[in-house]
């Protein structure tokens, strides 16, 4: 006899967070039916209860652009209550995202539950099981998605603070509210406020390893990246999660040719292309369309690896991807491009983040931004002081 499949395996186009139609209209309408039943309150009326050892899990499985922008509730999180446990429950495509986060004290292992069409209902039940043998005090759901909050309610966790989207968030005990146009990162901000923490002056966080460290010096000395007098990494690729698949997100390869060509002409910068196998149709087009000489790092780094060589680079230019992510989360001056997702959704406000795009919240993305746009900004990082002295060794951020 077959297990039953909570969603059938297999990966699909598009944003799996907001998709609409049919199935997406019956969830809501589920949701709203569920919530007349199901309507918890904190056990004190206070979101946390009154304890400075706190253990705390926090739950985001997916994906990897997505918990490294959740970093910044850790770090808000870990701020405001120095003394709690803070376990990361995360899939197993994710985990890259926070193996190292000094805020985190664990991870646990979600595997492929929450990926769209990878789990079924035994993985989900005995992933209930681990919830409720380790008798977290506090669960904080970083997902809009109503299977995700229900983990921790059948898990009897008594304290569920979380996103509450279309309704979507009726287990939790305190329900952050969020429109379908909220920013990813303010989210996450509010959901901590909610929980009485103060978000001021939290980061997105990655912190590489010393062996990536190790590593990018060597990739470094390979191609004498010292010697130029700009390091550019550009990463053409992205759009590819376990689950969903949306390569629209990429800007045009020819457009990624003509910023390169552009700027190893008039800076005198090294340009470094950066990527997965899923990235190398992009890669190798950029790279055919450029005049000038690049430098194909394509399945050269771990995510780790590529964040110590970002932290010692001076920009980098990508798609709404996790490469962006990741250079938002160690400092490093970036140049996000959005194509067919929206930046005022996944765009960061740091300072040294820029999102260059089209369109508005009322009509949605327009026509991909154009190479003089994103020239305008790589030039003006490049001139700034942000871009200038990159740490030799950067062990801590």
């Amino acid at each position: 006899m077959k297990r039953l499949k909570i969603r059938p395996i297999g990966p699909f186009r598009g944003d799996w967070r907001r998709r609409t139609g049919p199935r997406a209209a019956a969830i809501t309408a589920l949701c709203w039916i569920a919530r007349l039943v199901i309507r918890p309150q904190p056990p004190d009326g206070q979101p946390l209860p009154f304890k400075p050892d706190l253990s705390i899990v926090i739950i985001k499985p997916i994906a990897l652009g997505d918990v490294l922008r959740a970093t910044v509730f850790v770090n808000a999180l870990r701020r405001g209550l120095p003394n709690a446990r803070i376990t990361f429950a995360v899939g197993d495509y994710a985990r890259a995202a926070i193996d190292n986060n000094p805020d985190i004290d664990e991870i646990l292992p979600m595997q492929s539950l929450g990926t769209p069409r990878r789990y079924d209902a035994a993985t989900y039940v005995s992933f209930v099981r681990r919830l409720r043998e380790r008798s977290f005090d506090v669960a904080f759901v970083l997902d809009r998605s109503p299977a995700m909050a229900l983990l921790p309610f059948f898990a009897r966790i008594p304290y569920r603070v979380g996103l509450d989207s279309q309704l979507r968030g009726f287990a939790h005990t305190t329900r952050v509210s969020i429109g379908s146009n909220a920013n990813e990162i303010e989210m996450y901000r509010r959901v901590a406020a909610a929980a009485n923490i103060n978000p001021a002056g939290a980061d997105c966080v990655f912190r590489p390893t010393q062996n990536d460290n190790e590593i990018a010096s060597r990739l470094i000395e390979e191609f004498e990246l010292e010697a130029a007098s700009r390091h550019v990494i550009i990463a053409p690729g992205g759009g590819i999660n376990p689950g969903a698949v949306d390569v629209t997100k990429r800007w045009p390869a020819d457009r990624f040719a003509s910023v390169a060509d552009d700027l190893i002409r008039t800076t005198g910068s090294r340009v470094s292309l950066v990527g997965t196998a899923s990235d190398a149709t992009s890669i190798a087009a950029t790279r055919t369309t450029m005049v000038e000489d690049s430098i194909n790092l394509e399945g050269r780094t771990s995510l780790g690896q590529l964040a110590a060589l970002i932290t010692r680079s001076d920009l980098v230019i990508a798609n709404d991807s996790s490469v962006a992510q990741l250079a938002i989360c160690v400092g490093t001056p970036c140049i996000t491009i959005f194509t067919s997702t929206e930046s005022w959704i996944y765009g960061s406000d740091a300072p040294h983040a820029v999102s260059v795009f089209t369109g508005n919240p009322e009509n949605g993305p327009g026509a991909p931004p154009s190479v003089d746009r994103v020239l305008s900004s790589a030039h003006q990082l490049l001139s700034s002081e942000t871009s200038r002295g990159r740490p030799t060794h950067p062990d801590i951020f």
